[in-house]
């Protein structure tokens, strides 16, 4: 009886033990499997540079541990000048042959499918794409608010074409082509991304920086309908930027000289520490100087502060101080509630204050079709009186074709409107007024759209007179926009 309960006890044994010997992963792979024809193809083609050891084995036969430490090796080391789009479906089937290895050597999957996103945009060392928008306006009358000049027309408003080389792991060139709206083609950006030891990125050229593209709502293309209020270079001039990351977020600082502008040259300074304290949490502090070689200079430090209450609910605020003639202040606070929390829209509500004399030495934050030059125009740089922003945009998905959007802009400024004087003539630089917008856009492709909008300015009735010299006012526009991403 001891024998027969012996013999049961073995039986049960190798019936639980004999699948994991069958899944071993460090038997061999049986030499007619696809797998070494794949890398062998990929070892002749430069891909693949042989097993851990260094030494391609030829017929002799590999575990899984081994090939998969050979299609880890091509992804993090693979040359994308000698890659072919084969090459790199080859290594993505072979990814999903060796999953289960690749994850017990401790290389992540999920990076892994990331990396091989990464190969195949960078396949060739090239990458190419664009931009096309035509513009259709029809104004109602020839001025706007601020006295510039709003006649109907039509234009190709806007043409880019990028240009990315992928020289090595390490080097990266980027070129930008623009042109449109009666400019001639031109290169506005040309910088080198250079990777460093210790995780450093330097940037070098002419190349954009943003440190404020969290605080301002835009439309589906991206566009801006209240800009940033001392960044959103592009290009910023000929200049250096370094970043170098750390656990909790990173740092970064550059330097730029400008050669050509109406102050004569000038360097420009700036510096950054931003803090990712959780996903609910960022801090950051930011700091820009023109140091002008004639005239004033002018230094703004600001902060940010980002509080994520969920994943679709946040607050956003940012507080400037200014150093210049007028020390004037900022300051903007934000709700964003995206769709998929309010179900029919997302929703971006903006406050913000601005101080007497708060120069926008770069962008012209708010200004949109109509109200183009609130903030800054050839005559303005700086705020004339206190003012204060309501800005409210609400951006509806309807479906994978049909997208709309309003928007409702209330500017009020302290004594009502200012004055300016534009070529001779007396012109509205700044007054009390409300912006009305309303657009639908529809994607024939998810590359081409067509976008119909109508904005609508209520001017305050105190500023109208100055506008009557020719007979009309331009209050209301309608704009027909194509636009092609390639």
């Amino acid at each position: 009886m001891k024998r027969i309960f012996a013999l049961i006890a073995v039986a049960v044994l190798v019936a639980f033990a004999a699948p994991a010997f069958a899944a071993n992963p460090f038997a061999d792979v049986p030499m007619n499997h696809w797998a070494y024809d794949a890398v062998a193809q990929l070892a002749a083609n430069g891909i693949v540079v042989g097993y851990p050891d260094g030494a391609y084995k030829g017929p002799q036969p590999a575990t899984r541990y081994e090939l998969a430490a050979v299609v880890a090796r091509a992804l993090a080391n693979v040359d994308m000048n000698k890659a072919s789009k084969q090459d790199l479906e080859m290594l993505k089937k072979l990814v999903v042959e060796f999953k289960s290895e690749l994850d017990a050597l401790g290389v992540k999957v999920d990076k892994l499918d990331a990396r091989v996103a990464v190969l195949e945009e960078r396949i060739g060392g090239w990458k190419f794409s664009g931009n096309f928008r035509f513009t259709a306006k029809w104004a109602d009358g020839n001025v706007n608010p601020w006295g510039v000049d709003q006649d109907s027309n039509w234009s190709v408003d806007r043409f880019r074409w990028n240009i990315v080389k992928y020289v090595d792991d390490k080097v990266t060139l980027n070129v930008r082509l623009q042109g449109g709206g009666g400019d001639s083609l031109d290169v506005v950006r040309a910088y080198a991304t250079i990777q460093f030891p210790w995780d450093i990125t330097v940037q070098v050229g002419r190349f954009p920086l943003d440190w404020e593209a969290d605080f301002y709502a835009t439309d589906f293309a991206g566009y801006n309908m209240n800009d940033a209020y001392v960044t959103d270079y592009d290009p910023l001039a000929t200049a250096i930027w370094f970043q170098k990351p750390f656990s909790m977020g990173s740092f970064e600082m550059f330097v730029a000289h400008d050669e050509d502008d109406a102050y004569s040259d000038f360097y420009r300074y700036g510096a950054r520490l931003a803090f990712d304290m959780n996903e609910n949490l960022k801090l950051a502090a930011n700091y820009v100087k023109f140091d002008y070689q004639d005239g004033e200079d002018l230094s703004t430090l600001w902060g940010d502060l980002i509080v994520n209450f969920n994943e679709n609910i946040a607050f956003k605020g940012q507080y400037f101080a200014q150093d210049s003639a007028w020390d004037a202040n900022a300051w903007k606070a934000i709700l964003e509630v995206k769709q998929d929390a309010l179900k029919f829209t997302d929703l971006w509500v903006e406050y913000a204050q601005i101080d007497r004399g708060f120069y926008f030495r770069n962008a012209d934050p708010y200004a949109w079709t109509l109200s183009a030059g609130t903030l800054k125009n050839d005559f303005l740089e700086s705020t004339f009186t206190d003012t204060r922003i309501l800005n409210i945009v609400a951006r509806q998905k309807w479906n994978d074709q049909w997208w709309t959007y309003v928007r409702y802009l209330d500017f009020d400024v302290d004594n009502g409107y200012a004055l300016g004087i534009n070529n001779g003539q007396m012109a509205m630089m700044y007054c009390d007024y409300k912006q009305y917008t309303v657009s639908v856009r529809y994607n024939y492709t998810p590359n081409l759209w067509f976008e119909l909008g109508y904005d609508y300015v209520d001017l305050d009735e105190a500023a109208k007179p100055f506008f009557d010299y020719d007979g009309e006012y331009g209050d209301s526009m309608v704009w027909f926009r194509t636009t092609v991403n390639f």
